[in-house]
């Protein structure tokens, strides 16, 4: 067994100060220090660098296109599009209207951008979309549904409950909606179609309506026959006019106008064949004797 004399302890001291404060402790010291410094002035310094050269964004764009172009090889393109809830909207329009074909990197779409060019199309009312990575768009719209005919000139303008006018259709195909006449009937529309069919029996002979003075509405029944309404308590006149068809009716009779816009009276006007009868009946003939 070595036996450790004083002066081995004193020069295992003297070499433990030389490597903890000597010449080659500080040059390692300064060799660690030098590389954190290079390696903060790397992350920190290149940016600025870039920054100061006015090349950030030129780099930030190549970055952007290399990790699109490693995405798509890797299979995250556009394979799929469904679309749910779509009858009327033209599917070329709304394809269109997504802005990204089959086969285009996924993400390159903003679904936020999609959804507000698809709501501008016609016939759509709100949409959803979403992008489902890695391959699929999933698209959801909730289309307008046609109310009434509005008669503006000489055209005939398909509108919605919003009084939005609908575009892209076939006049042909809505002809048994009730026709609308007055500036303001679009926006009025939807209150007054839903009052008369609350009587469906009624509204099954409804043609179509005249906004009056921007305050009220007169009905025209298929049989000539028109309605004319109140201002206010349109529901409690429309059965009022049922009744009075099931007690005298009223409907089937000589009568061109039917006037319920006071609520304690009714007045009626005959047709021009009837009032004629009335103002002159015919005589009757004498028999011989």
């Amino acid at each position: 067994m070595r036996t450790i004399t004083i002066a081995d302890q004193a020069r295992e001291r003297r070499e433990k100060v030389q490597r903890e404060y000597g010449w080659s402790a500080v040059f390692r010291k300064v060799g660690r220090a030098c590389r954190w410094i290079s390696a903060t002035a790397l992350i920190v310094g290149g940016p600025l660098a870039l920054w100061q050269s006015g090349k950030t964004e030129q780099w930030l764009t190549t970055a952007q296109t290399e990790a699109i172009d490693a995405s798509a090889r890797f299979g995250m393109v556009i394979n799929t599009i469904d679309v749910a809830g779509r009858n009327r909207t033209d599917p070329n329009a709304l394809l269109a209207a997504v802005g990204q074909k089959p086969g285009s990197p996924i993400l390159t779409f903003d679904a936020d951008a999609a959804r507000e060019r698809i709501e501008q199309l016609s016939w759509v009312r709100t949409a959803t979309v979403e992008r489902r990575l890695p391959d699929t768009i999933i698209i959801h719209v909730d289309e307008r549904k046609p109310l009434a005919l509005w008669q503006h000139g000489d055209n005939h303008i398909l509108i919605d409950a919003d009084g939005v006018q609908l575009q892209d259709y076939e006049l042909g195909d809505y002809l048994n909606l009730p026709v609308l006449v007055g500036e303001d009937a679009p926006e009025h529309a939807a209150e007054m179609i839903a009052t008369l069919k609350t009587i469906p029996r009624l509204f099954k002979q409804v043609t179509g309506a005249q906004r009056i003075g921007h305050r009220r509405w007169n009905v025209q029944l298929a049989n000539g026959m028109f309605i004319r309404l109140p201002e206010h308590n349109m529901q409690k006149a429309w059965a009022r006019l049922d009744q009075l068809d099931q007690a005298h009716k009223l409907l089937t009779s000589d009568v061109l106008v039917v006037d319920l816009r006071l609520a304690d009276r009714t007045f009626v006007r005959l047709t021009p064949g009837a009032a004629e009868l009335r103002r002159n009946p015919p005589k009757e003939k004498k028999g011989s004797v």
